[in-house]
């Protein structure tokens, strides 16, 4: 039967000649999964899959059909949210701007069972220009097709369907909505004056037509003010759409003529249209398949080359079956029985050279396409004895699990004291390999000064200093340790490396870099977590999982600012690849700080060193996909008053994060006290309230979103390409996850990690806390345990550290004792030309490494010095420009990513955009030009020259005693008061050029002068 009309004759019942009139096409199959894996004929002409919203996205209804009268109901679901809500919308391969566009959709609507009988509703199909926004209206001047209740004419009060360009644009039909019905739309856009820059000013609308209703339109809007030319298309609900409402939509059908659109949708039936079955192959194969003679020589010879091995060249394997089917990276090569829609004949058989496999080879012969096709239709049958699964393992050394060594006895450096440390132990067995021997022991007066700054991160006073050198007791160092692993300002110096590792900081990140004003709340959790030597095991579980944690506690909720440090484009309007972002932070920095683990090559492809799948990937994600990062409601806290905010960031920030809250209508002040943190509202503790986040454009935040989110592998680590979905789960390499993980799968993640059973976490932390007093760790690369990462220096101490946190309850201060304890700590730093010549790097410590101090030492120590230090322990952060105000330890002034404190951007502090194993050192003209010409730096100099003058009057040489005793801790040497006599030496100038409350210029600098000493400045 042939048909003419709108668009031209097309041949009913036939979609073979669709291609010349069809603009694009779904069938919306969920095997295909949203155009995850897209069939030849089930869908084409879209640039991408659908865009799914942040808000309440569309999904396939599990139980299509069942509610309905109808056997074949529409398959995609969509349900309201009382607000404006685009759930999916699309993007066309190409812009359309001829004359008209015919689009016909599948619909159904089923109320909620507690609707009212004239129960106000809303849902279109609009077409536009540009995607927009979850929330975008896409009416003014948009082609709306779709329901409304009328608000006027004889359809008035009565839910119909209508076309519109806007809401002053609308035409009502008499067709009022019959819920459980399945209705087949189709509409006509049109310009009625042609010209591809003129706009599209009428709709019609057919609902439910025949085959000969191509000139009778149910509805006709004519002469309207609309767009010129379209691009995306998408279904949107309204306010007047509840959330218990169900509008089920599929077949969507964009073309240039009426009939094959009409021809499109009645075929919705037919299994042929929604297989994607096309003309059939010039040659076929209609005999049973043998893998091995017919499929296996194909794959040798024309494929293995790059598609085969652990770590392929192509990044794709074809000699494991589970490949095939995209396991590991989610690149579907073939579907068993649907060689139509399989990626490995469209590349196989398609005419571009530069596109066809293999490359720069001839083509397969027919034949040997033919075979393949066979081969997938029949199911991909497959020879596991001739290519078997490969097993997830390794033999690497991070992988093994924790053996606790013996303690080596028989050693050179043994004395009559004693049995050696057992650190000591393991040092010397490696020292006599090497044939170094250690230095003699560090003096007293420089190992208390090493040891104060080296777990407290601040210099001790003069009187501390001698009251060590001069207790004789035989436990006198012990005592001494043990009072500074108690001291509050421990856990100050412990945070600062954890805060590093955690990417913390109080700001968005990236262009706009908005504060986050109580993310110092994280911060102080950190280091009370230290100060309280909270057993390591329980320190992650809080970070991991803390909103999920039973009983709540705010403790819990605020210690997912770990999760919640990542950064938030605010300039990132595709909401997808916004959200993407921050998982894929969260990911790499889980995997690196805690697992020692590089995992980002893994975004977009098996890695290429390390036993580590695609696949892994996207199952850690799988963690955290249902949370969010925002600002978390808190029980038990106090409030802060608004406007206290205003004293933690610089003005300029301050008025910033006013202007920007104002843009979206929110007022901080109005917020109770809260946490910035991360919160899963499917698995979290119901009770926590989440408040607007104040961003350029904030990552929009629905329940039902994260209730709903599952994790798929992305192709390519492309957002726009999801592949197979994948569970929860931690790297196969590290063990088989269990099926069920309770109580919830990031408790069940965060309990694996502390396991003793997990090889890479106690290794990593006792390696970090290793480094933290010696500068390198027992592995160099502290971040990177992997294949290749470097090897341990000391193996059997490694793991015999692990084995001591582990049965110590992984308690951190006792790994701390035993280092500082060792006499390999307390060495001195002498040289020794023998020991460097067969040990340059000093791997085997032969020696004390020295090193400088961080930026936050330095400062912290010039406070000290000066007497200006405030030692309040917590609390919110200061401002840089308020500094002078406070005089607080440096880890409490505001950390906005992108105006860090001067000291910290002079001397390698990291700036929080990720995470940090191990400071870089530099050494550039910019830091002593800081310290001689800051005003900070001077302003102590001055302070500190007032303070030695109120001590040692006008004396010289008291005066320089004073000083030296004040910042590095001893009398100065009879060279040194030398020099330092001739420095105090008065220069000429008036009479009456000072004050009696003035101290002597020589003073001041002589005091600044010591504050740029390198002894100063290192920790000895």
């Amino acid at each position: 039967m042939l048909a003419t009309g709108w668009g031209g004759p097309v041949v009913w019942g036939q979609e073979a000649n669709a291609d010349s009139v069809r603009l694009a096409a779904d069938r919306f199959l969920p095997q295909h999964d949203f155009g995850r894996h897209p069939a030849a004929a089930a869908q084409t002409g879209f640039a991408r899959p659908w865009q799914l919203s942040q808000l309440r996205p569309a999904k396939f209804a599990a139980d299509s059909g069942a509610s309905s009268s109808q056997a074949s109901a529409p398959s995609v679901l969509i349900g309201g949210t009382k607000q404006r809500n685009n759930p999916l919308r699309r993007e066309l391969s190409r812009t359309y701007a001829d004359e008209e566009l015919f689009v016909g959709f599948r619909m159904l609507y089923e109320p909620s069972a507690a609707a009212a009988a004239n129960d106000p509703e809303f849902f279109v199909l609009w077409l536009d220009r540009t995607e927009g926004s979850d929330q975008a209206v896409h009416a003014v001047g948009i082609p709306n097709i779709g329901i409304h209740m009328a608000d006027r004419g004889p359809s008035r009060g009565k839910n119909v369907f209508m076309v519109r360009f806007g809401s002053r644009q609308t035409a009502w039909s008499r067709k009022e909505l019959e819920p459980g019905k399945t209705y087949q739309v189709i509409a006509r856009i049109a310009k009625q004056a042609a010209g591809a820059r003129n706009k599209y000013s009428q709709i019609q609308l057919w609902v439910d037509p025949q085959v000969d209703d191509v000139d009778q339109p149910l509805l006709t809007l004519s002469e309207q003010d609309g767009i010129h030319q379209i691009r995306w298309v998408g279904f949107s609900t309204g306010n007047k759409t509840e959330r218990e409402d169900r509008i089920r939509v599929d077949d969507l059908v964009l073309s240039r003529s009426w009939q094959d659109a009409f021809a499109f949708l009645h075929s919705a039936d037919d299994p042929a249209a929604h297989s994607g079955a096309g003309a059939k192959p010039a040659v076929t194969w209609d005999q049973p398949i043998d893998f091995t003679a017919d499929i296996y020589p194909i794959l040798r010879d024309r494929c293995f080359d790059c598609h085969a091995g652990e770590y392929p060249d192509a990044g794709h394997r074809l000699d494991v079956r589970n490949e095939w089917l995209g396991f590991s990276t989610g690149q579907v090569f073939a579907v068993p029985g649907e060689s139509h829609s399989s990626h490995v004949l469209k590349v196989l058989t398609t005419n571009s050279d530069s596109e066809r496999m293999p490359p720069d080879e001839e083509p397969l012969s027919e034949i040997e396409i033919a075979k393949v096709r066979a081969w997938i239709d029949q199911g991909l049958k497959w020879d596991d004895k001739l290519l078997p699964p490969p097993q997830v393992e390794s033999d690497h050394w991070a992988f093994a699990p924790i053996e606790r060594p013996e303690v080596p006895t028989n050693n050179g450096e043994a004395n009559t004291a004693g049995p050696l440390h057992p650190i000591d132990a393991f040092l010397s067995a490696r020292r006599e390999a090497v044939g170094v021997t250690p230095v003699a022991p560090a003096e007293r007066r420089t190992l208390v000064r090493r040891l104060y700054l080296d777990l407290l991160g601040l210099p001790p006073t003069f009187a501390q200093t001698e009251a060590f050198v001069n207790d004789l007791a035989a436990d006198a160092y012990p005592k001494l340790v043990a009072e500074l692993l108690q001291s509050p300002h421990y856990g100050e110096r412990m945070a600062r490396y954890w805060l590093d590792l955690a990417r913390w900081g109080e700001s968005q990140g990236y262009q706009h870099d908005i504060p986050r004003p109580f993310a110092w709340r994280y911060r102080d959790y950190v280091i009370d977590a230290f100060n309280r030597d909270k057993p390591y095991a329980q320190f992650l579980r809080e970070q991991i999982a803390g909103d999920e944690l039973q009983p709540y506690s705010d403790e819990a909720l605020i210690a997912t600012g770990f999760l919640g440090a990542a950064r938030i484009s605010g300039n990132q309007l595709d909401k997808s690849l916004q959200r993407m972002g921050v998982l894929m932070d969260i990911v790499d920095n889980t995997s690196s700080a805690v697992l020692g683990l590089t995992m980002e090559c893994a975004q977009c492809h098996n890695h290429k060193f390390e036993p580590l799948m695609q696949r892994d990937y996207y199952a850690l994600m799988a963690f955290f996909a249902n949370g969010q990062l925002g600002n978390y409601s808190l029980r038990q806290a106090s409030s802060n008053p608004a406007e206290d905010i205003q004293h933690w960031f610089t003005n300029d920030s301050y008025r910033f994060y006013l202007s920007e809250a104002k843009k979206l209508k929110v007022d901080p002040g109005d917020y109770p006290a809260h946490t910035w943190g991360f919160y899963s509202p499917l698995t979290g503790d119901k009770d926590v309230q989440r408040l607007p986040v104040v961003n350029r454009s904030p990552l929009p935040y629905s329940p039902d979103f994260l209730s709903d989110q599952v994790t798929r592998v992305l192709v390519r680590g492309d957002v726009r390409r999801p592949g197979l979905r994948v569970e929860p789960a931690w790297p196969a390499v590290l063990g088989e996850t269990p099926s069920e993980l309770s109580p919830t799968p990031r408790q069940a993640f965060a309990d694996w990690l502390a396991s003793p059973q997990n090889p890479l976490v106690a290794r990593v932390w006792v390696n970090r806390l290793w480094q933290s007093h010696f500068g390198r760790g027992l592995v160099a690369t502290p971040s990177n345990f992997g294949t290749h990462g470097a090897a341990p220096s000391h193996p059997l101490l490694l793991d015999w550290l692990a084995s001591e946190l582990i049965d110590s309850g992984w308690s951190s201060k006792h790994i701390h004792r035993l280092i500082v304890t060792s006499a390999t700590y307390r060495q001195s730093s002498h040289f020794n030309a023998a020991n460097d010549e067969l040990d340059p790097e000093n791997k085997t410590l032969w020696r004390w490494p020295q090193r400088r101090m961080e930026a936050e030492v330095i400062r912290d120590s010039i406070l000290v010095a000066s007497g200006d230090l405030n030692r309040l322990v917590g609390g919110p952060s200061v401002a840089p420009e308020r500094e002078e105000d406070t005089l607080r330890r440096t880890i409490y002034l505001s950390q906005r990513r992108s105006q860090l404190p001067d000291v910290m951007k002079m001397f390698d502090a990291p700036d929080g955009v990720r995470s940090c194993s191990r400071r870089e050192v530099s050494t550039v003209a910019l830091q002593p030009l800081y310290l001689l010409n800051s005003p900070f730096v001077v302003s102590r100099a001055e302070r500190l020259a007032r303070l030695v003058h109120q001590q040692a009057g006008d004396d010289p040489q008291a005066l320089i005693q004073a000083v030296f005793q004040r910042t590095v801790g001893r009398q100065p040497l009879d060279d040194e008061l030398g020099w330092a006599m001739a420095l105090l030496q008065p220069a000429d100038r008036p009479q009456d050029s000072t004050t009696a409350e003035d101290v002597r210029p020589e003073l001041i600098r002589f005091c600044h002068a010591m504050m740029n000493l390198n002894e100063f400045v290192y920790i000895p």
